[in-house]
């Protein structure tokens, strides 16, 4: 019995790529927030559908990395996706690399497995590379996996939806039955430790940022405005982002909001995807939220009229 080296090579390949690509997958689900945040931060993907596009990107990754364990007359075509997959990735770390440098984890691995953007380009290449050599040496076979792959790829498409749901689809708290209790469990100590005054007690304004959201700058000009304007409770920013480009966001919103910075995925819990967001709070009870553009003038104008209900 002759050993078909070109066929050991092609799958050898093909379960490398396989391999590659469903621990990505796996590692970027639990935790997702960073995932979410860097798909934002590249422009490539708006705040309301990063958790929902997040989740998608990691099936696709997890359906590809099973169909290639398969040697069927459908495994040129996973292999393109692959092919596809890998080169958008390629300029998802682009656009990351250029919005936020190379000093930081571009999250292709979740938060167990470091990597910077142009060592992530790096291995991208390398799969390109055995991507290229896969097709090159496939030969394809007559075993059809349609049904397989359909049904498969259906249960593989929720699965991320079911282990990690985004934010408030299990929710035992109803948002929109106010007031609702403030999840203040959900702040790490080291962040309530900055904070500078008892999140638990009087009535203030929080207002949840991005250094980097153009829409949050709006939103932070428009608190500003509306502080000299009206008797508002008093205000306090969480950001996320950058510190050493705080100087920018003030100067671009022409804002000075007092502020404590957000190092913490629990962020997210608050926002629900959505920024900027606005919680009005009193004694630990969210009195009302809003998000983007529902935080208008009427609704800041009625701020003391919510409190006094």
């Amino acid at each position: 019995m002759t050993i078909d080296k070109k066929f050991v090579l092609r799958y050898f390949l093909q379960v490398l790529l396989s391999i590659v690509f469903l621990v990505s997958g796996w590692l970027k689900l639990s935790p997702i927030e960073p995932f979410e945040l860097t798909l934002v931060d590249t422009g490539i993907i708006p705040w309301s559908l990063a958790p929902y596009t997040a989740r998608l990107l990691i099936a696709l990754e997890v359906f590809i990395g099973l169909a290639l364990l398969f040697n069927t007359k459908h495994t040129r075509f996973f292999l393109k996706c692959g092919l596809y997959l890998t080169l958008f990735f390629c300029i998802y770390l682009l656009l990351l690399w250029w919005f936020r440098g190379n000093d930081i984890n571009c999250g292709c691995f979740g938060t167990q497995f470091s990597m910077t953007p142009i060592e992530s380009l790096l291995k991208n290449a390398l799969l390109i590379i055995a991507v290229m050599g896969a097709l090159r040496l496939s030969v394809p076979t007559k075993r059809n996996f349609k049904w397989v792959y359909l049904f498969g790829g259906l249960v593989i498409i929720v699965m991320p939806f079911i282990l990690n749901p985004p934010d408030g689809y299990f929710s035992s708290v109803d948002e929109t039955n106010y007031p609702y209790e403030l999840r203040t469990e959900l702040i790490p100590d080291t962040i309530k430790m900055h904070i500078p005054f008892n999140i638990e007690k009087g009535e203030y304004l929080i207002a949840f940022l991005s250094i980097t959201c153009p829409h949050c700058k709006v939103g932070a000009q428009k608190l500003s405005v509306a502080d000299k304007k009206h008797e508002l409770p008093r205000i306090h920013a969480f950001f996320i982002g950058d510190e050493d480009k705080m100087d920018e966001f003030q100067f671009e919103s022409n804002s000075n909001l007092p502020y404590t910075m957000y190092h913490d995925q629990s962020f997210f819990k608050f926002t629900k995807g959505l920024l900027p967001t606005f919680l009005l709070i009193k004694d630990g009870q969210v009195l009302k939220r809003w998000s983007g553009s529902e935080f208008s003038y009427d609704e800041i104008s009625r701020i003391s009229s919510y409190i006094d209900e």
